[in-house]
């Protein structure tokens, strides 16, 4: 009965053929499912912008270059891509994730998909492994990238944190201070001009997309953009929250930059805008955004007077049956998160009956398509795998974990290729799986030609989802063809949290494998402040404490092994910094603290 029910699912929410229907493969061994979620989180590591390391390029250097192009090979950096990203006064803003298969890093994206896979993480914990190290220790030394060799080197740190923490770094410069945000570095026009790997544009003039002459184009704001601060803020206050048992002092400065995030948007006009040149609109709303970030910092501290603010935004759409705008959840349409965070978290029951109603109406397939999604929309297949991701959210919230929600699991299953034509919308998952995926650096060739591309076979496994088709045997697989061939770090974000979602229940890791130390706030005060040349701190505690005290930019400044008793008697010579704004984190045996203090 089960395979006919799952049958039957694909013909309601697909609308395949009752041939197609009854050829289609149903299921997969349980591996199978661990290996895509393995997959399509590593993609992010494909996705690296600054040093890296980026498992995709780590060994390349640029090959059958253009000659026309010869001149800028000069300049390109084995395996490493930007490296000068920062403001006109020389602030550093290298890191972060490109968008999709071109270079720029779009905040649009970037934040909402940090965000979902966090959010993802968060609910359903037992779904995610340890394979590997952040710096792809195992791969890269033996030159072998595939999930059967299992060559990674687990660090003790879920590979879904290792992943989204190069994010966050970048989101921690991004918010410079309470008065100034940047949301975008490179320009999509330049960006496009040239189809060569992120290694070798690098070295090429800003009007190509590179960064010769010094930084891409970067994008800064003081005021609104409050959609983009707001998923900002909700990365670093969940980073905080779920890091915290890994490194405290991390932890700390997530939390301290996510506080920021929201005094900039108390204090400074709100709404949204779009990304220059028209790459992404403005989105429509930015309320919900801001009660999901509210309820990330309650959780991150517990602190009620968050929840109070919930008010101020939650009343954008209660009542209407216009929710979402009649569309489906993705980087622009984000009440499904916002409804889930409100219900769960907050106790909000209209927020709970919204959730229902996009789950038991809104979303569930009728005539064959879902919602107004028809099938030459662009990029057609996030759409469903975020639902199937927002389908896992509603089972968590109203309780229901025993099994695997079907119509989630039918569509992830349909992604992975379980439909008529076996056919995989996964590079590099199963027997059939797009062969030239509109994607630059997988086919590591700078010949500006996408005639001449073929993909690496060495780096097969890359894990993107593509755009797809609600029918395979029309998928074209044409590295021109951007709406079906091309994907990006916010199509991959939801299916990774539907992933972790089904991995929850069928291959749940054990509970042993999971680090449950937490640290809890210390009382301390610290003084002087300002400070000219020794700060202290007073406390009650005793034993030993690591200090790690950073400038405003994130970067640690100086750090130092000491006693409570050593705090209170000698404290910490602060002479040699220069004068400013600092962050001070304290770290004992499961017990953290953060202050702020100005140098003179």
């Amino acid at each position: 009965m089960k395979h006919v029910y799952k049958k039957v699912l694909l013909f309601l929410f697909f609308g395949v053929t009752l041939t197609q229907m009854l050829n289609a493969e149903q299921a997969f061994e349980n591996e199978q499912y661990q290996k895509a979620l393995w997959m399509t989180t590593r993609f992010y590591g494909a996705q690296r912008s600054g040093e890296g390391p980026n498992w995709l390029l780590a060994n390349y250097s640029p090959t059958n270059v253009a000659s026309k192009y010869m001149q800028y090979n000069d300049a390109a950096i084995t395996g490493q891509s930007y490296l000068k990203d920062a403001d006109s006064d020389g602030y550093d803003l290298v890191g972060g994730w490109f968008d999709c298969a071109d270079f720029v890093k779009f905040g649009q994206t970037e934040f909402y998909s940090a965000y979902v896979l966090l959010l993802g993480y968060s609910e359903f914990p037992k779904g995610y492994q340890d394979l590997y190290s952040a710096d792809y220790n195992g791969y890269i030394g033996s030159d072998d990238f595939t999930w059967e060799s299992q060559k990674g080197v687990p660090n003790g740190i879920p590979d879904i944190l290792d992943e989204v923490k190069y994010a966050t770094d970048y989101f921690i410069k991004c918010i410079r201070s309470s008065e100034k945000f940047y949301y975008q570095v490179g320009e999509g026009g330049a960006d496009h001009k040239v189809w060569v790997t992120s290694v070798f544009k690098s070295g090429m003039p800003k009007s190509l997309g590179g960064e010769r002459e010094g930084s891409r184009t970067v994008y800064g704001i003081s005021e609104k953009g409050t959609t983009m601060v707001a998923f900002c803020g909700a990365s670093l206050a969940a980073m905080s929250r779920l890091y915290r048992q890994y490194d405290a002092s991390y932890a700390d400065l997530c939390l301290l930059k996510a506080k920021m995030c929201l005094e900039f948007i108390n204090n400074r006009a709100k709404g949204n805008i779009g990304a220059p040149g028209g790459f992404y609109g403005s989105k429509p709303k930015y309320e919900p955004d801001v009660c999901t970030f509210l309820v990330e910092l309650y959780r991150a501290t517990g602190e009620q007077s968050y929840l109070d603010q919930l008010s101020n935004y939650n009343s954008y759409s209660f009542g209407s049956k216009t929710w979402n705008h009649g569309y489906t959840f993705c980087y622009n349409n984000t009440e499904d998160v916002s409804y889930y965070n409100m219900g769960m978290y907050a106790g909000d029951t209209l927020a709970k009956s919204h959730l229902k109603y996009f789950v038991e109406q809104l979303y569930k397939p009728k005539n064959g398509y879902i919602l107004n999604v028809k099938n030459n929309e662009w990029g057609i297949l996030r759409y469903p795998a975020n639902q199937a991701f927002v389908y896992g959210l509603y089972k968590n919230m109203i309780g229901e974990l025993d099994e695997v929600d079907p119509y989630s699991l039918g569509t992830i299953e349909y992604i992975m290729g379980s439909n008529d034509q076996k056919y995989s919308f996964i590079v590099g998952f199963g027997d059939k799986f797009p062969r030239y995926p509109h994607y630059r650096n997988v086919y590591l060739d700078d010949s500006d030609s996408m005639a001449l591309c073929k993909i690496d076979e060495k780096h097969i496994q890359l894990g993107y989802m593509v755009g797809g088709d609600l029918n395979p045997s029309k998928y074209p697989d044409d590295i021109n063809n951007y709406k079906s061939g091309e994907g990006g770090i916010d199509y991959n974000a939801g299916l990774v949290g539907a992933l972790g979602y089904i991995n929850s229940i069928i291959n749940p890791v054990s509970t042993a494998d999971i680090n449950t130390v937490v640290y809890n706030d210390v009382q301390c005060y610290l003084y002087p402040n300002p400070v000219v040349n020794v700060v202290k701190l007073q406390s009650k505690e005793v034993g030993d404490v690591r200090i790690t005290i950073y400038n405003v930019d994130g970067d640690v400044v100086k750090t130092k092994d000491s006693t409570w008793e050593k705090l209170r008697a000698e404290g910490i010579s602060v002479a040699d910094l220069n004068n400013g704004s600092y962050v001070l984190s304290v770290v004992a045996e499961n017990a953290s603290a953060t202050k702020q203090f100005l140098k003179k």
